[in-house]
């Protein structure tokens, strides 16, 4: 018994070594490419629309909300993202998802980001939303059929995902996609 515990010992720091950011500063892992994660993805459905672009702050900003924001746009400019990317899709009933990939700082931010949105949502008559098949993961939305919105985000070290949704989109299409950023990203970034 008392070799096997210092074997343990060394087995648990070396996968603790290996697990995130040791403070809120650090990023955590590497960082993602946005656009040509973006560009995994298929078109669900009926959704169609056109190929991921780089995005700046003003874009990132639509792309989380759904409409133009210039006080997200600034918050979103002031934690200065290292890279964004954007792809939208809508469909013949007008329903339409969004998935942004953004990379930050730290993975502090990059979960804020996600944590941020969804209360932005929640404080507009929203709910919070987190589905058990993305665990970790920090959402929020509307049911209302006048106003059905969902927002889904997942955070990998410095690198935030979101998808966005509203209309007719189905619940399982935003959380197919937000599981299918997680399995490009994890296979991009190791």
């Amino acid at each position: 018994m008392e070799e096997v515990r210092p074997a343990l010992l060394i087995a648990l720091l070396l996968i603790l070594a290996g697990c995130g950011p040791l403070d809120a500063t650090q990023a955590g892992g590497d960082q993602a490419e946005p656009v040509p994660l973006l560009t995994v993805l298929p078109s669900p459905g009926s959704l169609r629309g056109p190929p991921a672009q780089e995005a700046d702050a003003v874009a990132l900003a639509r792309a989380f909300t759904g409409a133009p924001d210039d006080v997200l746009a600034e918050r979103i400019g002031d934690r200065d993202p290292v890279a964004a990317g954007v792809r939208q899709w809508s469909n013949p009933t007008g329903g339409t998802m969004t998935a942004a990939v953004s990379v930050w700082d730290s993975h502090l931010t990059a979960t804020g980001v996600g944590a941020d949105l969804a209360t932005l949502l929640v404080g507009d008559g929203g709910a919070a939303w987190t589905p058990t098949e993305v665990p970790g993961g920090r959402g929020a939305r509307i049911d209302d059929a006048a106003r059905r919105e969902m927002r889904l985000a997942y955070s990998v070290g410095p690198n935030s995902l979101y998808v966005r949704a509203t209309g007719s989109v189905p619940e399982a299409t935003v959380i197919k996609t937000v599981k299918r950023l997680i399995v490009a990203l994890r296979g991009e970034t190791g």
